[in-house]
């Protein structure tokens, strides 16, 4: 029962109308895929939502960044989620994982920035490079962005006993700090 209500308040309770209805219309539920209704009234879906983020007026997508910070050879992984600025609204921080064996080191993040610059262009210069050991990740090894998000944010990354290596997560804000 408990599982049902937090699934509730995550899900359903931000855009609820009226808690005590029971009528579906007042309950939507952001799906996170953007769309526009054409004259003919069929939807188009344009993509997810939060594949991009919004720095001073430019509209960054995230692959685009993880990719030019993936040509680091020395990079396996990487996942970068927006992080609230006062200036430019919202700033890339960028979170890579190294090869096996490999030490961080800030020449590493260094070239991982200078990539996504070369690559992108100095808007989408990420604000941080976190080396982190791992990525948390579901257990079919999808990469949690909303936990990292949460920790770049300075949030409460809720739940993460679902995860794959929950363990990860707090060795992860330790090295965000």
């Amino acid at each position: 029962m408990e599982s049902e209500l937090r699934y509730v308040r995550q899900y359903y309770s931000r855009y609820c109308k009226d808690p005590k209805s029971k009528d579906w219309r007042d309950w939507p539920y952001l799906a996170g895929d953007g769309a526009v209704q054409a004259a003919d009234g069929y939807y188009r879906i344009l993509g997810r939502i939060d594949d991009v983020i919004n720095v001073a007026g430019h509209r960054l997508g995230t692959k685009e960044i993880e990719s030019a910070a993936l040509l680091v050879p020395e990079v396996v992984e990487a996942a970068v989620v927006p992080v609230a600025d006062p200036v430019k609204g919202k700033v890339p921080d960028l979170y890579v994982a190294l090869k096996l064996g490999l030490a961080p080191s800030t020449e590493i993040a260094d070239r991982v920035s200078a990539s996504v610059v070369s690559e992108i262009g100095a808007i989408a210069r990420p604000r941080r490079v976190i080396v982190v050991p791992d990525m948390p990740k579901t257990r079919s090894g999808k990469i949690m962005r909303r936990v990292l998000a949460a920790i770049s944010n300075r949030q409460d990354p809720g739940d993460v006993s679902t995860l794959a290596n929950p363990e990860v997560v707090d060795r992860i804000k330790e090295l965000a700090k």
